[in-house]
């Protein structure tokens, strides 16, 4: 672990700014993050509007306290079901249903919590390797 692998600037940095290495820091703890596994993202409905959805989240040495789930770019959340954790530091499994309200494309948000309160952000500072991107996943719908 020399150099600037497992490691991030210090301060945030524009993309592409070159950053001396005295000025990385080591990486000690992973954020709180969460992946929708299914459905995959372009998918279109017909039919029912109602989609089950599951995914994973992990939240490094900490544990997730919780997943919600969005449908209208964040504007509301839906608490997921969280599934306790195989053993301690373990993927936690989440799902929740979802109705979509009328035809049209959609996006679904998940973002998890971590026992101390920390939520996925919606964006995260640029760094040169993309480490600790945590950014909450979204898969996209279209309901025809």
């Amino acid at each position: 672990m020399t150099g600037t692998a497992y490691r991030t600037p210090a301060y945030p940095v524009a993309p592409g700014e070159k950053v001396p290495k005295k000025d990385f820091r080591i990486i000690e703890s992973m954020p709180v993050k969460s992946l929708i596994t299914y459905p995959k993202s372009g998918i279109e409905l017909s039919g029912s509007p109602e989609l089950d959805i599951r995914g994973h989240a992990w939240a490094g040495d900490n544990a997730v306290s919780a997943v919600d789930v969005s449908i209208d770019f964040g504007a509301t959340w839906l608490n997921a079901d969280l599934h306790a954790p195989a053993n301690p530091f373990a993927w936690q499994h989440f799902s929740a249903r979802i109705r979509f309200p009328e035809k049209g494309y959609y996006e679904i948000w998940a973002r998890a919590k971590d026992d101390e309160g920390r939520q996925q952000p919606f964006a995260i500072a640029w760094n040169p390797k993309g480490y600790l991107n945590n950014t909450m996943h979204r898969v996209a719908v279209r309901v025809v």
